[in-house]
């Protein structure tokens, strides 16, 4: 069959075949493109970040009670606990010293001199021990066996019969004597004619013992009493010695035979304590109380290196029968922030101006400072891929 075509249909009516020109444009703007994509591509992925970041240290501190035992459960520590009980004494000699208005004074019997005159027409004997009294009802007595002539004199050393500064008079006071007869007492009388003072109201050097020098004394036995008594419960212990010790003291005795003020050529002094000691090793310590810090330190934060002299610790309780003790502990040590800390997540910052991550990070509280390295260095934004940031803390 015959196909009659329209005399209106040309053959310029057909698509027509593409020149090689535009399949020239076609290839360059692909390979253009290709390479454009390619450089974004190697652009994004030389992009590089680091951002240091300068933080302050900060103090973080703990007060708590550590509990010691021979057999450590848990959150206790190991360590021994012994005590003991020791005794120091000695004799101290009392070196002399000069009086003063300020020397403090005892009461003790008086002595002094005496003149018993005999104006009777005998002689009359007296015995050790007669008895003198003054016109106030002060009572002496002689010390010794005397014969007092008639119309004579003699002296003799006299003592008061008690204690007590009231006893103190002057030379010049005269006494009767109440053991003779009464007809015989005006004629037969004694004078003072010294002083009659007390054993420490002497003008010369006293062998006085004073509150000072039993305080010293005391003071030397205890420092003895308490190395004796460390020495001796460092052994009972066993423990090692490199192991932290704590001896605390109860029950401190001081006792001394003598009193301040008063007259003696040499005193007795003793210190009597109790010991109870408490030994641990510091290493335990410190472990346990970073332990305790860690617990405390915020989102973020690491603990710097424990010092063991900022440790402060002191024996709340022990007991020896049970085998534990308890220690009031006080620590502090430094703290600061790290890079895991979720304020330093670079999600939040990628794609970011240099400036602003500056910015943004420096009002950080414990952010001290921050500085931002970008490679390329003409380049001001961060890169968009994360992996491309890196996070130094100091």
């Amino acid at each position: 069959m015959a196909i009659k075509l329209s005399h209106g249909m040309s053959r310029s009516t057909f698509p027509q075949p593409a020149t090689p020109k535009t399949f020239r444009n076609i290839a360059v703007t692909f390979v253009l493109m290709t390479v454009a994509v390619i450089a974004v591509a190697l652009w994004t992925s030389s992009v590089k970040a680091t951002i240091t970041v300068t933080v302050d240290e900060e103090p973080i501190g703990v007060e708590t009670f550590v509990d010691i035992a021979t057999s450590p459960e848990s959150n206790q520590i190991r360590g021994r606990i012994v005590s003991g009980t020791y005794v120091e004494a000695k004799e101290y000699e009392v070196l002399p010293i000069e009086p003063s208005v300020d020397t403090p004074r005892v009461p003790t019997k008086t002595t002094g001199k005496v003149k018993i005159i005999n104006n009777y027409s005998k002689e009359q004997p007296l015995v050790a021990t007669t008895r003198l009294l003054t016109n106030d009802n002060k009572l002496y007595r002689i010390n010794k066996n005397i014969s007092v002539p008639a119309g004579g004199s003699v002296e003799v050393e006299i003592t008061s019969d008690k204690e007590g500064f009231e006893f103190e008079i002057n030379k010049g006071v005269k006494m009767t004597i109440p053991g003779l007869w009464e007809g015989l007492q005006d004629k037969i009388f004694a004078e003072t004619i010294t002083d009659i003072v007390g054993e420490n109201s002497s003008s010369g050097p006293l062998t006085m013992v004073t509150a000072d020098a039993i305080a010293k004394a005391q003071e030397k036995l205890y420092a003895t009493v308490f190395e004796t008594a460390k020495k001796t419960l460092t052994l009972e212990a066993g423990a090692d010695p490199s192991w932290e010790s704590i001896f605390w003291v109860t029950e401190p005795k001081k006792q001394s035979n003598a009193a301040p003020g008063q007259i003696m050529d040499r005193f007795m002094a003793q210190v009597r304590i109790t010991v109870t000691a408490v030994f641990f090793p510091k290493e335990d310590l410190a472990s346990l109380i970073r332990t305790k810090l860690t617990q405390k330190l915020p989102e973020g934060y690491s603990l710097s290196d424990i010092d063991m002299s900022q440790i402060s610790f002191k024996l709340d309780k022990a007991d020896e029968s049970k085998g534990t003790a308890t220690l009031a502990v006080k620590a502090e040590a430094m703290s600061k922030l790290t890079e895991s800390s979720s304020v330093f997540r670079k999600d939040t910052i990628v794609g970011l101006p240099m400036d602003e991550v500056i910015r943004k990070w420096s009002a950080i509280d414990g952010v001290k400072e921050v500085d931002v390295n970008l490679q390329p260095n003409w380049v001001q934004r961060l890169p968009s891929m994360k992996d491309k940031i890196r996070i130094i803390v100091n």
